[in-house]
């Protein structure tokens, strides 16, 4: 072999071994983005904490499987600026995955319509009623239970309560108190619970997109975990949470869980 016929077998040797062991480049991972709207930061202060600590959690279990989690926050005036400049600019702006809503009629009545048109879901956490044309898109947090009147003031119906200990709920309701230096009530819960199914629906259905989010927030066989002790689920004909909730007594240092009761 000549020297130089020699060189260019080792030439071509070391360009295919650095090939090989070049590492391939990771994709780029998907990116679940939820918008928490509500008509007022300060009064729905523990929504968007327990918002929060859910988005942090999530991108902790989001990142082991290639998912990116993000949560903007917005009052209802940020929120329309928002729309107004992703209608202006709908080719370049990145669509939300999943919208959590709660306020007044109005705030969540102006969520709808950026909602349907793109098919991205809307989970209520906190609106007086989401019904009509938008219902096919909209699914609640909140049991019809949690509406009915209950026998005499000193009696009320929560969601959740910072007492609770069974099922993972003392250690819910401690990193909570770590995050925030206060008890998780049942606005919390709902925004924690939020980003909780969000992520649990973009894993299962493996996309971030709304459309595909939406058909797994309909599939009857999703269950998701909010710590009360049995899967929770959407009914298929009310699109509301079927789920445990708590007859609570007392204010303050005197609150206490007096009885649950079943879906």
């Amino acid at each position: 072999m000549t020297l130089a016929l020699s060189a260019l077998v080792l030439a071509v040797v070391t360009n295919a071994a650095r090939t090989t062991s070049a590492p391939s480049p990771l994709p780029a991972p998907d990116t679940l983005r939820v918008v928490l709207v509500v008509d007022d930061t300060v009064a729905r202060r523990s929504l968007v904490q327990g918002a929060r600590l859910g988005a942090e959690e999530a991108s902790h279990t989001g990142a082991m499987f290639g998912t990116v989690v993000t949560l903007r926050v917005e009052s209802r005036g940020a929120f329309d600026s928002t729309a107004r400049a992703s209608g202006a600019d709908a080719s370049r702006a990145a669509l939300p995955s999943l919208y959590v809503v709660a306020g007044d009629s109005s705030t969540c009545s102006a969520v709808m319509p950026q909602s349907v048109r793109p098919t991205i879901p809307v989970l209520d956490a906190g609106c007086p009623f989401i019904g009509g044309p938008s219902a096919k898109v909209a699914y609640s947090l909140l049991p019809a239970s949690a509406f009915t009147a209950t026998a005499g003031d000193s009696v009320r119906v929560e969601l959740w309560h910072w007492s609770l200990e069974r099922f993972g709920g003392e250690q819910l309701n401690e990193r909570y108190r770590r995050r925030f230096g206060e008890r998780m009530d049942s606005p919390a819960w709902a925004g924690w619970l939020a980003l909780k199914i969000a992520l649990d629906a973009a894993l299962h259905a493996q996309k971030t997109d709304g459309g595909s989010l939406l058909r797994q927030l309909a599939d009857p066989r999703a269950q998701y975990d909010g710590q009360k002790g049995r899967p929770l689920r959407f009914a298929a004909d009310t699109h509301r949470l079927v789920q445990p909730v708590y007859r609570v007594t007392g204010r303050g240092d005197d609150e206490r869980v007096v009885a649950e009761v079943a879906p």
